[in-house]
């Protein structure tokens, strides 16, 4: 999983890099404020794909005494910052520099240069893009794309599927606001280009930090790991009852599981024991992600 997500960040990270350097050059030719706001948001991109990457590299390090679980919640610190980077420098830049244009009228120079820099910045997101979602559906369950993401722990591809997301809506808000200057000649439709895509950041900003804030507390494995835990134990010789199965997300492919269950009566603790191996083994078998599982045998109240 942490190969596949690695190579994901470095295509994002190139494609971003390419497209930051052509808007940039692009609008300070056209002087388009929707194209600088775009600039602006590949830019942000650019470096926080720099924070995936060490996200990346720091969860791999070894458990110590201090961090007894190791280090792959840290991906989720540093994913959360690219949120915080995608609010300020994207979103909130975005949408001040609209509302300056829109209080300041300006024109475009060469806007037909911007629409060509847009339309490749469309296809290079879409590479993407494309490669993030297929990277995701390698690990779909049954059920919707948005039910995989709602799932999804791997915060590495969360972050550059709904960074590219973002920018295609983006490139395509600053495409229509280009076009509908070339055609009107009244630069507020660039203004208020530059005001949605600055709008549009700043929710899915917001969104993702939501989601890694969760993440970086401690959420539930995904659901349908849960329900297979259950099923492998009831499923179980010799267990009278499940108590309790609570789970904690630890890393893009890491989970942990502590789990209570009441055994039949007369059992003796070698059987007992053996029975723990077995379950722990099925466990892993079944999901190779849940890591670290703890079962407590409890005595009947």
């Amino acid at each position: 999983m942490k190969t596949g997500s690695k190579k994901v960040v470095i295509f994002a990270f190139l494609a971003n890099l390419s497209i930051a350097a052509a808007k940039f050059i692009v609008s300070l030719i056209t002087h388009s404020s929707a194209l600088l706001s775009e600039a602006i948001h590949s830019l942000a991109d650019t470096g926080n794909q720099i924070l995936l990457l060490i996200g990346l590299k720091r969860s791999l390090k070894k458990e110590d005494k201090i961090h007894p679980f190791g280090y792959n919640r840290e991906q989720y610190f540093w994913s959360f910052l690219v949120a915080v980077m995608l609010f300020l420098l994207g979103g909130l830049y975005s949408l001040l520099e609209g509302i300056k244009k829109l209080l300041h009228t300006h024109k475009i120079e060469e806007p037909w240069i911007a629409i060509g820099v847009l339309i490749f910045s469309f296809i290079a997101e879409g590479f993407s893009f494309l490669k993030a979602k297929k990277e995701i559906d390698k690990n779909r369950k049954d059920g919707s794309l948005l039910d995989s993401l709602k799932n999804c722990y791997n915060s590495e591809l969360l972050v550059v599927f709904f960074e590219d997301s973002a920018a295609i809506t983006g490139i395509t808000i600053a495409l229509v606001s280009t076009l509908l200057y070339i055609f009107t000649k009244n630069s507020i439709f660039d203004s208020i280009g530059s005001i949605l895509i600055g709008l549009l950041l700043i929710i899915v900003s917001i969104g993702l930090g939501a989601k890694m804030k969760s993440l970086i507390v401690g959420r539930a494995a995904p659901s349908y790991i849960v329900k297979d835990i259950i099923n492998i134990l009831e499923s179980t010789d010799g267990i009278e009852r499940v108590n309790q199965v609570k789970t904690m997300v630890l890393g893009s492919d890491s989970i942990l599981a502590a789990i209570e269950v009441i055994f039949e009566d007369g059992l003796d603790i070698d059987y007992i024991d053996e029975k723990i191996k077995e379950i722990e083994k099925r466990i892993k078998s079944k999901h190779s992600e849940v890591k670290n599982i703890y079962i407590e045998p409890k005595e009947k109240s």
